[in-house]
């Protein structure tokens, strides 16, 4: 298939390709496209956000195995047949409310934190 791009070269010492890589891999893009975006003063993506996705990747984690526990706890309440006393029942319960609480809370530091790297985006209502 045709490409209207058109390619040109550009010669670099082993240093300064070293200092080109280095650069290029704080913001996570190719040669191409890092070269591209600065030589037309286009944004280059901010490596703190970066940082702030990976945080928001981990609280996903932390939040869908929270999810799990509840799962389970609720699985066990079932498979018993209230075959577990009353009192252990209340304390599981009360456990399963507190994992719902605590998934929230990490859901909402989770929304807070994208829309601290993405100011632009509007939340949803």
């Amino acid at each position: 298939m045709a490409t209207r791009r058109k390619r040109f070269l550009v010669s670099y010492d082993v240093d300064e390709l070293a200092r080109l890589d280095a650069q290029r891999n704080q913001v996570r893009l190719s040669r191409s496209e890092y070269l591209r975006r600065i030589s037309l003063g286009q944004h280059l993506p901010d490596a703190a956000d970066f940082a702030g996705m990976a945080a928001i990747g981990d609280l996903l984690k932390v939040n869908a195995d929270q999810a799990r526990l509840g799962n389970l706890l609720k699985l066990t309440l079932d498979e018993a047949d209230g075959q577990i006393g009353v009192p252990t029942v209340a304390r599981i319960e009360d456990l399963i409310a507190e994992i719902r609480k605590t998934q929230m809370a990490i859901l909402g530091k989770v929304e807070d934190l994208h829309f601290e790297i993405h100011p632009r985006r509007k939340r949803r209502t």
